[in-house]
Order: C-alpha cells, then structure tokens, then sequence
C-alpha cells in the first residue's frame, strides 16, 4: 500500500481563549565581484504555452478574496515596508483536484515554489509544483494523477517566459507538493527534487537549458509521501545527503469519513454532519528518511546507522548549524506530534533533543500542528532563533535561543500575539525587506478544513515587521497582497530583479501565484553574497557569516530546506542602515576554515570562492 498524508486538524474556541493567557517557558538540553541593477521594465505582453494556458484556465486565479475578518482588521502600526504584485509574474496555478469532491487528506497540503537560477545567468528564475487529480468517474474514481511541475526563465526585465517543456521537465508521474533546488553533485548547477506522494522527481542540470530525471538511476524508493526535504553536508566530507520527512499513513483504502466538529465555549457540542477533512491524528505516521550518496553514485538509506529512527508526521525540514557546534543538525516541524530537532553528534549520528532543547512543543508543553519553519536571528544576538508556523488556534511559535543549545518559546512577549490565532500558518521566511540590519517575518495562511469553525478558508497572508527584536504586523501599509486573502501555502524569497532588496513568491491552491517586488524605500545599504565551496560542498551548505559593522553585527547561514515545500535564493542578503559603515565579514565554511573579507564593497553582489587549503 502506497503511504499517503494531510494537514487538517480541530480545536476549540476555549483553546484559543486560554492560549492568551499562558506563560512563557524556558527548556534545557545538551548540547571575484559584480553589480548588477537592471532596468526595470514590465511588458505587458505575456506569451502563453498551451502548458501554462491549460493549468490557468482549470483553476480559479482570481486574486482578489474581498474577505475581511474581524481579526484582520485590528490596529496595526504604520510601516515602511512596501511590495507591488508584479501583473506580468507567471500565470500559473498549483491544483489539487478538489472538484472531484472526494475531501482527501491530499488535498490540503498545496505546492511550493523555487527560486534559482537554472541557466547560470545570473538572474533567478522560478519554479512551481503543479499539484495532482483525481477519477471522476466511478470505474477510476480513486485513481491519483499528477500534474507537471512548471519552470519559468527570468528575462531579466520582470518579465517570465514558460520554460517547462524545452527544459525537459514535463514529468506528471505522481501528485506533487514540494520544489528543492540544490547542486547535489558539486558541479556548479542547480539541480532539482521534486516531493509528493508517489515518490521522488529528481533532475540533474545537464548545463545546456534542460535536465535529466535520474531517480531510477539512484535507485530511489516510490513508496513515499513526502513535503519537505534538504540537502546539506552531515560530516563535512563535501558530499551532499538528503533528508526526506514523511506525513501520515493515508490511502482510499484508509479513508474514514470524518465531520466538522466544534465545541463552544460552554462545552455544548455541535456535530456537523457534512463530510470534511480528517484530523491527521486519525492516522499513523510515517518514517523519515536520511539518503547518502554511496561509491557507485546512488543515494541508499542510511537512517538506521545514523540514528534517525523515530517516525513523525514532517512537513517542514530544516538543515542548519543550530548548536553553532561546526555541523549540521536537522529541525523537523510535525503535524499534531512533537516536531524533531536531530542534533549531529559529529561521528556520522544524531540523537533527538527537541523536547530537552525546548523546540518540541509548544509553551504549554503540548504538540502544535506545525508546517512552516525558519531560522534566523531575530534579536541579533549572534544565536540562531527557530519560527515555525502552526494551525488555528495555536500561537506560531517563535523560539529563542538563549545558549548552549537552550531555546526558549517567546512568542508572547515577542509580538506574535498581536494578531489572533485564526490563522492556519504554512511557508515563512525570515528576510531583512527594509535592509535596516533585522529580520522580518512573512507567513503565508490558508484553511484545510471546508468548513472551519470560526476562521474563513482563505486567509490573509502576514506581514511582520521587526522592531528592535518585537514583532508587528503590519498588512495594512505594506501593499495589496496583503489585504486579500488567500489560499496559501508554499512562500519562497530572493531577489528577482537584483536590485539588492529581497522579493516574494507565493503559491496558492486553486489560484494563480503571486510574485510581490519588494518597493520599500529608504536610504539603508546592502550586500549579498554568492558563497562557492570548494574543499566544502559547492552550495555552501552550513557556512555561516558574520557582517561587521562600526556599530552591529549580523549573523546568516546558508539552510537546507525551509519555509514549506520550497526554496529560496541561494545568496545570503544583508541590510545594513545608512549611517553604518561596513568593516568585514568573516566566513566560516562547513569544514571549519575561515575566510575575512575586509571592508567588501556595498550595494554590491559578490561572489566569494573557498581558498584552496594545501593538504
């Protein structure tokens, strides 16, 4: 039986009251240059494959959900922050079927999206997961197809051309949900996999405009269901793994029928008869995966020896240097079960500390059901903080890191509470969108539940804006994304038109994406960074650097995985505020050498390269 999942779940109104009034909590446990500004031109004339034409016209891509809740309309402050919906961004729509009315787990989980550059040309370029079907008739009504994925090539000028078919991507083998862009093979390409239920799509970069699927070539498993996945380095040998989270144990040949349910702040129960999503709690989870490249350049399992045996229900997977120990640990957010931290012990094994770290749970010491999930430094202290997103109900959960691998669950008394919890939370990112030096918050919302107690299926997305290390929202100034809701899912940020600020792609279910370039204005500096490894893998997987200035310093890594079901720019972005002057950076590279770059040049992109280091 092929293994399946969904992210669906209910709670109370007496939840949501008394999540107000908890307490935070703190938890232990062990331990060369260029500069490209393009004109920016948009053309109204967009050219339409028959690919991109026949997703648009089988879904519903009106953008503009007059949809205003109580909730969204609270006071919020005045902000600087400003993007535009770019009108000539790519028409393209992720799909999941749910007009055949068979209300399935599959549904509720959506796309994501990439941003990378695919043709080396120095412009990012986008990539959208296409979503699956289902039988209509009766004869193949559980019959489960996919749609392709589609990639759209940067011009150069905020325009996009569809690119799928000439790239060699036109592959509808299974119901698709997330896009992963990394060169796993060291050769200077961006690769590409593709996660879903069915299996996994990988392409490697042939270097000429089109990819080769190679996934029977290293013999990979197609009895999966996965969302979330990362490449990075786990014993800094410059070779590449892959992690690969599971969802839950859901088929036709599992598939209850579940109701709404809701109960009111009086404890009287009202039971809605009409069918509706389950609770992923109705289901068992399934394992996850570590893959590692063997001598004859096929990926096997190496989860046993590594340690990574405990099954979850993941959905965002996140590879970073979170103990800032030299090695890459991996953050897993769960869905209705705690969520895993898997802490390198640095002989090729992991041993899971979320409960003892502090990140498992939530400040009460329950699980959340968590999607989205990021790593920043959102009070600039120098330690990598954790947000993750979570459902209705629940406070999205920002942990802090106060040291030696403690974190402590400060949404209360960061801001997060601002707003109230209606929301159902999928991609985040954190970037720095006004280059004042801090990082912001972007979440993207959507409902699973057709008829959902007390919220609306399409959501708001949220625009949070960091003043000094307390978040804000602030939707109402920031543009009109933000004040339409959505059906959102997958988030992904860069820079588009390398102008050196950081822009947004969204994806929707059922609707046309989003592309929002980033308007803000002020006179605040910038730098990004394009890091090549060379005795360290070329992605700079788990390099971290830190910017000097006369008065600040910044800290970024370079992740694996992130945000939901897709990724993000590759180069690593820093603000710095206008009266600041920039002093160095030093780069600390996954296998532990370091590099000091003396005063680099701002409001510039640099590429800086790995020094050889004679053996």
């Amino acid at each position: 039986m092929l293994p399946r999942f969904f992210a669906g779940h209910s709670h109370s109104a007496l939840a949501s009251l008394l999540a107000g009034l908890l307490i935070v909590f703190a938890a232990g446990c062990d331990s060369p240059q260029s500069n490209e500004t393009p004109e920016q031109v948009e053309s109204p004339d967009k050219t339409e494959s028959t690919h991109q034409k026949s997703n648009a016209e089988n879904a519903n891509t009106g953008q503009q959900r007059t949809v205003v809740t109580a909730e969204d309309n609270l006071p919020e402050p005045e902000s600087n922050l400003r993007f535009r919906i770019l009108e000539s961004g790519p028409d393209f729509a992720y799909r999941n079927g749910e007009e055949t009315g068979h209300v399935t787990m599959l549904e509720t989980l959506g796309g994501g999206v990439a941003i990378f550059d695919y043709d080396a040309d120095g412009w990012m370029d986008l990539l959208f997961t296409g979503g699956g079907s289902f039988g209509e008739d009766e004869k193949e009504a559980t019959k489960i197809s996919g749609y392709p994925p589609a990639l759209y090539r940067n011009n150069g000028n905020l325009t996009f051309t569809d690119v799928t078919q000439q790239a060699g991507l036109l592959r509808d083998d299974f119901y698709s949900h997330g896009a992963l862009a990394q060169d796993y093979d060291n050769d200077g390409l961006s690769d590409l996999v593709i996660t879903g239920y069915g299996g996994l799509l990988v392409f490697h970069n042939n270097g000429d405009g089109t990819f080769t699927e190679k996934a029977n070539a290293l013999d990979l498993p197609t009895d999966l269901w996965s969302v979330g996945a990362a490449w990075g380095d786990i014993d800094n040998d410059g070779m590449l793994e892959l992690y690969v989270s599971q969802y839950i144990d859901w088929s036709f040949t599992n598939h209850p029928f579940c109701t709404g349910q809701d109960k009111n702040f009086l404890s009287q129960q009202t039971v809605d008869n009409r069918r509706d999503i389950c609770s992923p709690r109705d289901f068992s989870p399934l394992p996850d995966f570590l893959l590692a490249f063997d001598q004859q350049g096929t990926l096997v399992d190496i989860s046993e020896q590594a340690g990574i045996n405990k099954a979850g229900k993941g959905l965002g997977v996140l590879m970073a240097d979170i103990d800032l120990d030299g090695d890459l640990d991996i953050y897993i957010t769960n869905d209705t079960v705690s969520n895993f931290l898997w802490t390198n012990q640095g002989d090729g094994t992991f041993k899971e500390t979320a409960t003892l770290c502090g990140v498992g749970f939530d400040n009460s010491g329950n699980a959340d059901g968590s999607m989205g999930v990021d790593l920043g430094d959102f009070n600039m202290d120098g330690l990598p903080d954790l947000f993750v997103t979570n459902f209705q109900n629940e406070q999205f959960a920002l942990y802090k890191n106060i040291g030696d691998s403690l974190f402590q669950h400060v949404s209360s008394a960061s801001g997060l509470l601002s707003f109230q919890s209606v929301y159902v939370g999928w991609g985040t990112t954190f970037m720095d969108a006004d280059r004042d030096g801090d990082e912001d918050l972007f979440i993207a919302n959507g409902h699973v539940k057709l008829y959902p107690s007390d919220a609306t299926i399409a959501q708001w997305p949220i625009a949070l804006e960091n003043k000094n290390g307390r978040f804000a929202k602030v939707n109402k100034s920031v543009g009109q994304y933000f004040t339409t809701a959505h059906k959102g899912r997958g988030i992904a940020s860069g820079d588009l038109d390398n102008d050196g600020d950081l822009d947004l792609v969204y994806s929707h279910i059922n609707e046309r994406s989003s592309v929002l370039i980033n308007e803000t204005t002020n006179d605040n500096q910038w730098v990004s960074l394009r890091l090549i490894g060379q005795q360290s893998n070329r992605g700079a997987v788990g390099c971290v650097v830190t910017l000097f200035s006369d008065s600040q310093q910044q800290v970024r890594q370079v992740k694996g995985g992130a945000s939901y079901a897709s990724t993000n720019d590759a180069r690593m972005f820093f603000g710095i505020p206008a009266d600041q002057v920039v002093e160095k950076l030093i780069i600390r590279w996954p296998n532990g050498t370091e590099q000091t770059i003396e005063s680099p040049r701002v409001n510039s992109g640099l590429t800086i390269v790995q020094p050889e280091v004679a053996n």
